[in-house]
């Protein structure tokens, strides 16, 4: 299993992911309309009557004190593991990322009832002031960017306690549970891990095929940004994969570093199950001659995953990126349906 170390070193990947991926977000990170009529001031299950306040809420920037459980939670990091880990916990967020938008494993109601939506992208940190107007009384952000920093942390703590962690830092069953510890949640929290944790269980037992096979995704990129090889070792998705039963190709080693590939690298990208997730316009890449020698798209074993045309979103090369107690059962399906279409 990936350390969180090694997933921090694919935060570019990720960011990259969200910014190319995605198309018609602006990066103003100020709140939009209501996105709901209603909305309601407490927003959490019972308590499970575990967690004792006052909770000190310790980060490398300085330390918050949780006097007592919150009603209003406020997510401020620009992708959606802290929003699904809460929805997982049946809370709902009084202020969350719009990217939740790009979610096809919520429920629609979940969204709807979210008071406000920030405009985010990738990157975007949305301004303190619009975290205010909010009126949280918990502000959570356990997948932050790197640019959360000493300054950014003195104005959010300000407004409210800060439940704190790096982009990377913690894995999403780790976030699952931090965030129920202080949510006075903890048992949800193990509940909704395990329920994840079991049907990916489930599915590598439901696919034999894939033990000991080889499996490589490629992100293919507009043309100006080209194609990224996303199933190196050690990140997100080499882990589903392996999760699975799927073994890495030894050349995938070869893209830790640096996930490009030039047209030298194309035939390292072989593999008994070669997955192509592609942006608008992928022709490029996925019709070169180069790619067509590939054994994997010649013999058939290569399956292309297109974005959608209608909103020119990847939603499961996004998902990959932001891998959740929620996600992942969504992302597993997807994948060994996939698998299942490649290994015959």
């Amino acid at each position: 299993m990936r350390t969180p170390r090694t997933r921090a070193t694919r935060l570019m990947g990720v960011v990259i992911a969200g910014l190319l991926l995605v198309t018609g977000c602006t990066a103003s990170g100020d709140p939009v309309a209501d996105e709901t009529s209603g909305g309601t001031s407490v927003a959490l299950p019972a308590a499970e009557g575990v967690t004792e306040y006052p909770l000190t809420l310790k980060t490398p920037f300085g330390d918050t004190s949780l006097d007592k459980r919150p009603e209003r939670i406020a997510i401020v990091t620009a992708n959606t593991l802290d929003t699904d880990a809460l929805l997982a916990l049946g809370g709902t967020p009084v202020f969350a990322p719009s990217t939740v938008d790009r979610n096809p494993w919520l429920d629609k109601g979940d969204v709807k009832g979210i008071k406000k939506l920030w405009d985010a992208d990738a990157g975007t940190e949305v301004s303190a002031e619009s975290v205010a107007a909010a009126s949280p009384d918990l502000i959570v952000a356990l997948a932050a960017y790197e640019t959360f920093d000493q300054a950014r942390f003195d104005k959010l703590s300000t407004i409210a306690p800060v439940l704190y962690a790096a982009q990377g830092e913690l894995t999403w069953q780790e976030l699952t549970r931090k965030l129920g510890n202080t949510l006075d949640l903890t048992a949800a929290a193990k509940d909704a891990v395990a329920s994840a944790e079991k049907k990916v269980a489930q599915t590598r037992s439901d696919h034999p095929e894939f033990k000991g096979r080889s499996a490589t995704h490629i992100i293919v990129y507009e043309e100006k940004y080209g194609p990224y090889y996303a199933s190196s070792p050690g990140s997100d998705t080499a882990l589903l994969l392996e999760q699975l039963g799927f073994v890495l190709p030894e050349a995938a080693a070869k893209f830790t570093k640096d996930g490009t590939i030039s047209d030298e690298l194309v035939g390292l990208i072989d593999a008994d199950f070669l997955l192509l997730s592609t942006s608008a316009n992928p022709e490029y890449f996925v019709d070169a001659p180069l790619v067509k020698a590939v054994p994997a798209v010649a013999d058939g074993r290569a399956i292309v995953n297109p974005a959608d045309k209608k909103t020119r979103t990847n939603h499961f090369a996004w998902g990959l990126n932001v891998q959740s107690v929620l996600s992942v059962p969504w992302l597993i399906d997807q994948l060994a349906d996939f698998g299942a279409k490649a290994i015959r």
